[in-house]
């Protein structure tokens, strides 16, 4: 399909995808009609996604199952911050989310009334304009390991709620925060680039090396293209019936566990345990900053950091503050024993805990968040049960639509 010479409402009514047939449908203002070929590189293979319709007066995009369930995404603006419009960010940990799965689907799966009552309400404040739900890479990992008609329930309750909204990468949001820190250092802190967190932007969640990502450069009308087949690669990727095995990235976990092994093997008081945990997590990781350093500062040159300055620069980043606070526990606990899933955990909650305004999280990982916000003096978003969240997300005034117009009446 050739680049049309304008590329706005004015032009266009709707433009459909059929991926059962490949092809692409474009209806204009004036009522034209122009069909096409779907390019090969936008074609899923065994696709459970029917087609996708972008509404160009409401920037929205249909998306349908080929058992006829209903998706609806929210449009991504390159020009315009992400629409949020007051809305907090609320994210549910992939175990919250098989709650809220259950209840939009047969609620009498769930016999505790209260985070029954307490999903119900996050569904219709998700769905009636109160809060948004992001996705992320760490759902896409979770979900991959269900199949059948279970991964199908809970994959189509995430996508119809999630509404295209994602949390970017926790790479890139860590890579982001080095930068600022680097910068800080620098005094240079004013260029910083900015970076959303929380976005309908396509491919966010993937990482911006992704081949599914965009960026400034993309054309235009590939940018367009992204944004109206993704939800159908998001929707995929959670309704896929093939359960997909994890990695059980057995030398990451041995790694980390040598780790804990010889901080404990020191016998050292607690407070120099956690000085020697922060300094082997800053040791883990030191080569992100060297490289930011010397790129902005064009020197080969590195700075020292004393054990003081070390802990203000983890602290003063929303997502590695937390992050470091999690390895520098966990380091020190000699009773813990690293897991396959902490890897999933501890990027995925830190970066949610870092941007989102409220989490919901497993009773492990979101007591030591909790706990590692209050260390920092933040204000403690984590919680661990649906009702809790609730409570809290209603009691900072978190309402519907609907709700406000009553009010306003």
């Amino acid at each position: 399909m050739d680049e049309p010479t304008a590329i706005s409402a004015d032009m266009f009514k709707y433009w459909h995808v059929d991926y059962q047939n490949g092809s692409v449908r474009v209806v204009y203002q004036d009522g034209q009609v122009l069909d096409s070929e779907l390019e090969a590189r936008y074609r899923p293979i065994n696709s459970q996604v029917e087609g996708s319709t972008f509404d160009w007066e409401k920037w929205w995009i249909y998306t349908t199952t080929t058992r006829h369930d209903l998706i609806l995404t929210e449009g991504f603006n390159p020009a315009s911050p992400p629409p949020l419009n007051g809305r907090p960010a609320v994210y549910l940990d992939q175990n919250r989310w098989r709650t809220v799965a259950d209840v939009l689907h047969e609620p009498a799966r769930v016999k505790d009334l209260s985070e029954r009552r307490a999903a119900q309400e996050l569904i219709d404040l998700a769905n009636d304009g109160g809060i948004v739900l992001p996705l992320s890479t760490g759902h896409l990992i979770e979900t991959a390991g269900l199949h059948g008609d279970r991964r199908y329930e809970i994959g189509i309750a995430m996508a119809r709620l999630a509404s295209g909204w994602q949390i970017r990468n926790p790479l890139n949001l860590w890579k982001h925060e080095v930068d600022r820190s680097m910068r800080r250092r620098l005094g240079s802190i004013e260029s910083a680039p900015v970076l959303h967190p929380i976005v309908t932007e396509p491919g966010a969640l993937f990482g911006s090396d992704s081949s599914l990502s965009i960026t400034d450069e993309t054309p235009d009308l590939d940018k367009l293209m992204t944004m109206l087949t993704m939800p159908s690669v998001i929707l995929d990727a959670l309704v896929d019936p093939e359960r997909i095995p994890k990695n059980p990235i057995t030398k990451w976990v041995t790694h980390h566990a040598a780790i804990t092994a010889q901080i404990h093997a020191e016998h050292l008081p607690k407070e120099q345990r956690r000085r020697l945990a922060r300094r082997r997590y800053w040791n883990e990781n030191i080569g992100y900053y060297t490289a930011a350093y010397r790129r902005l500062a064009n020197s080969t040159d590195f700075p020292m950091f004393s054990d003081a300055e070390l802990a203000r620069l983890f602290a003063n980043s929303p997502m590695v503050g937390l992050m470091s606070e999690l390895f520098i526990r966990r380091f020190i606990d000699h009773m813990g024993k690293w897991k396959r899933n902490d890897l999933v955990d501890i990027f995925h909650l830190s970066s949610a805990a870092g941007y989102a305004q409220y989490v919901c999280a497993e009773a492990h990982t979101g007591t030591q968040l909790r706990d590692a916000q209050r260390t920092l003096g933040r204000p403690e978003t984590v919680f661990t049960t649906l009702d809790e969240l609730l409570t809290a997300v209603r009691s900072d005034g978190a309402r519907a639509d609907s709700e406000r117009a009553r009010t306003e009446r």
